[in-house]
């Protein structure tokens, strides 16, 4: 387990997160994972954990937190917002983390755009697979390759600011 350093935390922090939209219940939290067992994301890749994120909000990691990949990992589905029992409406915290992070040079707003341009494609390409599935819809192979390139290529282009890391 990572120790945590108190002279690293950032108190004001979670009241900044607060104050945001969506943000006003996060205190709320008790830490039940229902957010995390539901979220489809965390079903494909364990590091993200929005129970996690939470906590180190409320700690004060501020650093560690907007400099994380994982914040830009949330496909916005909501299903953490429908069933938390408190109301904690975590997506719209995500999309308010994500913009702290670019307003403080964590990440560019070019990368921000990008991000949202491959979820994009990537809701694209699941329709057509479905559709292909189901035989309906006229999606075709190379359609579907398409967006799948088109995502790649966003994907590999470099950012025209260098985010900060969780060094500096």
């Amino acid at each position: 387990m990572k120790r945590i350093a108190i002279e690293n935390l950032d108190p004001r922090f979670a009241a900044e997160v607060t104050a945001r939209p969506g943000g006003q219940n996060i205190r709320k939290c008790y830490a039940c994972g229902t957010c995390t067992a539901g979220c489809p994301v965390f079903q494909v890749d364990t590091e993200y954990n929005p129970r996690r994120l939470i906590r180190m909000i409320l700690l004060g990691m501020r650093t560690e937190v907007l400099s994380s990949k994982v914040i830009w990992l949330c496909a916005r589905c909501y299903t953490c917002t429908a069933n938390c029992p408190q109301d904690v409406d975590f997506s719209d915290i995500m999309m308010a983390l994500r913009d702290m992070a670019v307003a403080e040079g964590y990440a560019s707003a070019e990368t921000q755009d990008k991000i949202e341009a491959i979820s994009t494609a990537a809701h694209e390409l699941r329709r057509d697979c479905i559709n292909l599935l189901l035989g309906v819809g006229e999606a075709t192979e190379a359609d579907m390759r398409g967006r799948m390139e088109r995502a790649f290529a966003l994907a590999r282009t470099a950012q025209t600011a260098e985010p900060r890391s969780a060094g500096t």
